[in-house]
């Protein structure tokens, strides 16, 4: 609960008429509106103020090296990068000034100075370098470096090499997993950065606050307190909004976002297209999940989806037909190139036709006894997202012949222990492009694994990896020096996954939905939700 004391000032009209549910879209709820959130709206009234923010669930890491407590997936603000990813998924400096390119595979950064942490430690090349080494000591994350990549070269000086080739490390060095912290410190233990808030209190599953920081070197906040309260529950989020229990909520459900416009002066912040729903197929599967490798079926599955249909009817509109994962804005010019599939039910049967797979009981398909019965697995990052998605694709496959059976994992963890051992034909996923690089997607889940690697970084390639035609696409993006021929990799990576072995289903591009209290202003939602920026928001009476 809130540690604050409220302040003795009064109450404006439009704010008790929050407090008591007379708003419209909150009468039925006004029971809801609890003693500790009248206190909380009297406090925000003072200067700077409290934003409650109603999250998802908590899904942080905490084991060392690994731990991403207050970065990701709930970016407090806490925590900052090198570089800053803009809602246009443009680079720009945060931490670092400036960078240069030093053959055949360095950079070199020049550090901002006269920036503290949140302990009063002064901000150096050095915690670049200790940052870096926790990355190294957990596997050498997406970016690949190891123990030797980071050199000092003067305080305000780092240079980072990675162990492959990698010229795309700064476009990638946003990402909140890549954040600096302070020298010596483990987030795992404790949060200590250099960001414009401050951690305050972190109750594991309940709530995450966070407090402004007087000596950040950037634009100060207008906020003075921000409290993320986890609430796994969509309709729990939609209610606790309604209510005034909160001021502000994450993942509003696509097909519940024209409730939130109906509330009087409730409104939904909507970002760009950033994130996206697609399927996967397990190519590489073991009986009994191995009908994956058959490339009609995998085709035929391509063809049976109306992608319009979920866009304009499931989710009423707030997302976007795609043909490709990678959101339109990164990609440029390059993603004309990618064809993708049109609704087309009958092409779908005469493939399955085609492949021998005939209708037999109950009008599912068979072939040498086998029926065409396949499992989709729902749940990254968490099953509520998708619904009701999955409903409307079982029903879709049916009509072609295909029996699908949906499988609901309660969390991340649930669903990539059930990857790992590769139980399942077909993985719903609602990813979303964290980074400024247009081949981090398909390099992360998409790229051959080493065979030697740990299961959990081989899990996707391990189950949709396409082979040396991709992998040598993404090969070409690792070691491209302009953003058009990175552009043009991903393309050409993307046209293997969905045009050639249809190991990847894109069915929309998603945009992030934010519902907004009246009292929330200077909201800007940002198409990647891990990056999302909490300082030009501020709360009114």
């Amino acid at each position: 609960m809130s540690d604050r004391n409220p302040l003795r000032q009064a109450v404006t009209r439009r704010r008790f008429v929050q407090l008591t549910g007379a708003g419209v879209g909150a009468a039925s709820l006004a029971g809801l509106v609890t003693t500790r959130r009248f206190a909380s709206v009297l406090a925000q009234d003072a200067a700077g103020g409290e934003l409650i923010a109603g999250a998802t669930a908590d899904s942080y890491r905490t084991e060392p090296n690994r731990a991403t407590i207050g970065m990701y997936a709930v970016n407090t603000n806490i925590f900052e990068s090198l570089v800053r990813l803009t809602p246009d998924y443009q680079i720009e400096p945060m931490l670092a000034e400036s960078w240069e390119f030093v053959e055949p595979n360095t950079f070199r950064f020049k550090l901002r100075q006269g920036v503290t942490f949140h302990d009063g430690t002064p901000f150096t090349a050095e915690a670049v370098r200790w940052s870096m080494n926790r990355i190294a000591l957990a596997g050498g994350g997406s970016i690949g470096v190891d123990e030797n990549s980071t050199k000092v070269i003067d305080d305000f000086t780092v240079e980072i090499t990675p162990t492959r080739p990698n010229h795309q490390l700064v476009q990638q060095l946003n990402h909140p997993v890549n954040s600096i912290v302070a020298p010596n410190s483990e987030p795992a233990e404790v949060r200590i950065g250099t960001g414009p808030f401050k951690e305050a209190e972190y109750a594991k599953e309940d709530r995450y606050v966070v407090e402004a920081y007087d000596g950040y070197w950037g634009d100060k906040p207008k906020l003075s307190r921000i409290t993320f309260r986890f609430m796994p529950d969509a309709t729990t989020r939609l209610l606790a909004l309604q209510s005034g229990e909160v001021d502000l909520i994450y993942e509003v459900p696509k097909e519940s976002a024209q409730q939130i416009e109906t509330l009087g002066d409730f409104s939904l912040g909507t970002s760009k297209v950033g994130a996206y729903e697609a399927l996967y197929v397990n190519i590489h599967g073991k009986p009994p999940y191995d009908l994956g490798q058959d490339r009609a079926i995998r085709e035929a599955l391509a063809y049976a989806i109306d992608k319009d249909a979920i866009v304009s009817g499931v989710w009423q509109g707030n997302a976007e037909p795609s043909k490709t994962m990678i959101p339109p804005a990164i990609l440029g010019p390059a993603g004309d190139s990618i064809q993708g599939t049109t609704f087309d039910p009958d092409r779908a049967k005469q493939l399955l036709d085609a492949a021998g797979w005939v209708p037999g009981e109950g009008g599912i398909r068979a072939k040498d006894g086998r029926p065409l019965k396949l499992t989709m697995i729902v749940g990254f990052p968490n099953a509520e997202v998708h619904k009701p998605m999955p409903e409307f694709v079982q029903a879709q496959l049916k009509d072609i012949g295909i029996e699908l059976e949906l499988v609901q994992t309660p969390d991340t963890a649930t669903y990539e222990a059930r990857l790992t051992t590769g139980e399942g034909d077909l993985w719903a996923e609602a990813g979303s492009q964290n980074d400024g690089n247009p081949c981090f997607l398909p390099d992360l889940l998409f790229y051959s694994p080493d065979p030697e690697a740990d299961p959990e970084s081989a899990m996707y390639g391990n189950a949709f990896a396409p082979g040396p035609a991709f992998d040598a696409f993404i090969d070409q993006c690792r070691s491209a020096t302009s953003i058009e021929a990175v552009q043009e990799a991903a393309a050409g990576a993307m046209k293997v996954l969905i045009d050639q072995e249809f190991v990847v289903i894109p069915l929309a591009g998603t945009f992030r939905l934010f519902g907004l209290g009246p009292n929330v202003e200077g909201f800007e939602a940002h198409p990647s939700g891990v990056n999302q920026r909490w300082t030009s928001v501020s709360v009114t009476g």
